[in-house]
């Protein structure tokens, strides 16, 4: 689909309601924002992941959760963070650390959203952002209601090469010139699904860092509905 197509079906789209709620992880009060289109469907669940930097700092603006869950998709914005009570950008120790618990945070959002009437239960994406991708590449190795990952800027923990996971359908986006997360991180996510028969789509953007510009994020924000539209279906239909 060329831009002007992905902008004409933007505006040609449902509204969406925002809303917010929380459910329990661990004894911990976990936070999540939703963004629901208008109507009496049920909706694919797509759940995204903060970086390192917090919420406020990935998801600044609601624009991209609007324009994403207008395609046919419940999508939340996970406060996993709140597991943890991080409030600061994490050290590589504590997120090494503090990892497992973000997992289980995730995990609990998954069965959360389920339940939900407004969601259909065949399956949930998760679209993860640095170390939101990092923990949705971990769900979808070890995890079977994950259905589809999209993969901004990660990578999958080391540990988990070991077993030769087989992914769900995967997109990754990188840009290569990444000095936080090196583009050979993106490499061993391709290869690993290649070794493993996985489906794994790959964008890497030439002369971009960790932080994708926005000519960029306009040509990532075509290609993700393409391909949850492939791997998990929608609500439009």
């Amino acid at each position: 689909m060329s831009l002007l197509g992905s902008l004409a079906s933007f505006f040609s789209q449902p509204e969406v309601t925002k809303s917010s709620a929380s459910f329990t992880s661990a004894g911990k009060t976990i936070r999540i924002d939703s963004f629901v289109p208008n109507g009496d469907k049920q909706y694919p669940p797509v759940i995204a992941l903060h970086g390192s930097t917090g919420m406020d700092d990935t998801f600044s603006s609601d624009r991209p959760a609007r324009m994403l869950a207008a395609q046919g998709y419940a999508v939340f914005l996970l406060h996993y963070f709140d597991r943890t009570g991080t409030t600061d950008q994490p050290s590589p120790k504590e997120m090494h650390d503090l990892f497992p618990d973000w997992m289980a945070a995730i995990s609990d959002a998954i069965t959360y959203t389920h339940s939900l009437p407004e969601v259909a239960k065949t399956g949930t994406a998760l679209v993860g952002f640095s170390l939101g991708a990092y923990l949705a590449l971990a769900m979808g190795a070890t995890d079977s209601r994950v259905k589809a990952i999209i993969d901004f800027c990660g990578g999958l923990p080391e540990q988990l090469y070991v077993a030769s996971p087989k992914l769900p359908p995967t997109l990754v986006l990188h840009g290569e010139d990444d000095t936080s997360v090196p583009i050979a991180e993106a490499h061993k996510i391709r290869d690993l699904a290649a070794s493993t028969d996985s489906i794994c789509e790959c964008k890497f953007y030439e002369g971009e860092g960790h932080y994708l510009s926005t000519i960029t994020m306009l040509d990532a924000a075509q290609r993700v509905p393409e391909f949850l539209r492939k791997h998990l279906g929608n609500g439009r239909g």
